[in-house]
Order: structure tokens, then sequence, then C-alpha cells
């Protein structure tokens, strides 16, 4: 058997070839009547039990190698575009298929500091209406607070959200919320859950989300900065126009401005 070196789905999917095989020969020995040297079948359970330890290794591998090239060409898309509505569609619509979370949402800090939600997402990238919008405000404040990523694989049962009414309220069950952070400034969290199935979410889906967070953080603020340049600009357009038209209907003229303008 060949093995291909440049997949390491390939490589999966040949080690439980391999396995097959050798499972096929033990039976395969066990049925005869021949006698084998000591230790031969024993050494086929060991064969079938390193092939079985190889086979996992290789999948977390290809799980880790499939990420990678996910937060790249996530990257590429989300840097693709500096309009702040469409930056924000892309990023929950990456994160809802990234984390396979039933809903997802993207909340970012308005002007009095408080977290308003600007997109939310479900798994069929459609977007979520005010009736389906509950969201655990306590696992929130505490990335807030902290700064920090929170996983739950079971809502109802963590002691740390015991007794909190939106998750009994709802039902909330895998909860995975990270923070948002340009320079290390908090501008918003990214929190995504699911309320069918408990344990959805790993310790794998919360470190891609944290990476993928912080691509994602960058895109924000220059898609933000964008518009805050387009507005300036508009401003100082309409400023120039309204001055030539002045100065277009007079003869002459003088205009002064206090320390005010």
């Amino acid at each position: 058997m060949t093995i291909d070196k440049t997949r390491p789905a390939a490589l999966a999917e040949q080690m439980i070839s391999l396995r097959q095989v050798v499972k096929k020969t033990t039976t395969a020995l066990q049925a005869t009547r021949f006698k084998f040297p000591g230790g031969t079948l024993e050494g086929l359970s060991q064969v079938d039990s390193d092939l079985d330890r190889l086979t996992k290794l290789i999948a977390n591998t290809e799980a880790q190698f499939r990420n990678t090239l996910a937060l790249t060409e996530i990257g590429k898309v989300v840097n693709s575009t500096l309009e702040l509505d469409e930056v924000l569609r892309i990023v929950m619509d990456n994160i809802v298929g990234l984390s396979r979370a039933e809903r997802g949402f993207l909340m970012l800090k308005d002007k009095h500091g408080k977290l308003v939600a600007n997109v939310a997402r479900n798994w069929e990238k459609e977007s979520i209406d005010s009736a389906e919008s509950a969201v655990s405000r306590t696992v929130i404040q505490k990335v807030v607070d902290s700064g920090e990523a929170i996983l739950t694989t079971n809502a109802q049962e963590d002691p740390r959200l015991s007794g909190q009414e939106s998750i009994i309220a709802f039902n909330l069950r895998s909860i995975l919320c990270v923070p948002l952070k340009v320079k290390n400034e908090l501008i918003g969290v990214i929190y995504a859950d699911n309320r069918i199935r408990s344990g959805i979410f790993t310790e794998t889906e919360r470190d891609l989300l944290s990476a993928f967070a912080n691509q994602a953080a960058v895109a924000i603020e220059n898609a933000r900065l964008f518009s805050s340049l387009k507005r300036t600009l508009a401003e100082v357009t309409a400023l120039k126009n309204l001055m030539e038209n002045v100065f277009a209907s007079i003869t002459s003229g003088v205009i002064t401005m206090d320390m005010q303008e």
C-alpha cells in the first residue's frame, strides 16, 4: 500500500484500511488449526492497538490542518472588503460554520460602552429575529469582565452558571463566548450556542474561535475606520461645495469666523 504523505485525510483512511486487514488476518489465523509461533496473535493484537492510536493521532492532525486552512481562507475573505455590514455578515457566517453552532451573535460596544448585537445568524446563514435572540447575559458579562473566552459543554449543569434564569428559561446548553480585542482593548464579543445538544463545543472550537476573533476584530476596526473616513470626506466635500456656491453667487465679499467657526 502506498502512503500518501501529502494529505492527513488520506493517511487516516489508509490507517483504517490497515486495521481492517489486521483484523481479517487475525480472524483467519484463529480459524485455522495450524500452530503458529508463540505471541503471533498477541503481536497482531498489539499492531491493531497501535494502529488505533495512530489513527486517532492522524485524525487530530487532520482537524488541526483543516482548521488552519479555514483560518487562512477566512482571513482572506474577511479582509476582502471594508464595508462594515459586509464584514460583520461574513464574520458571523464563518463563526457558525466553524464552531458548528446553532446560532451566532456578534456584539459590539456602542459609543456609551454598552454591548449591542450587530449581527445574529443561524446555521442556515439566515438572520435571527428578536424572538429568537435570547442569550446568556451572565456568560457574556463574564467574558467582558475577564477578557477571556468561556466554554460550557452543558450550561444546565455548569456550577458557574447555576441558578441563572436565562440558562433555565431558554434551555441553553452548549455555549461558547470569546472576546473581540484590538490592541488589548475589548470592542465586543462573539457568542455562539446550541440549545439542542450538549457537548457540541470543545477546546478545539474555543481555540479556533479565539484565533478567528483576533482576525475579525482587526477587520471590524478597519471597516469602522473606513466608514468614519468616508463620513468625514463626505462632510468636507459638502463644505467645499457650499463654499464654492457662496463665492460663485457674490461679486466680492469677506467671510469671517470666530474661534468656534
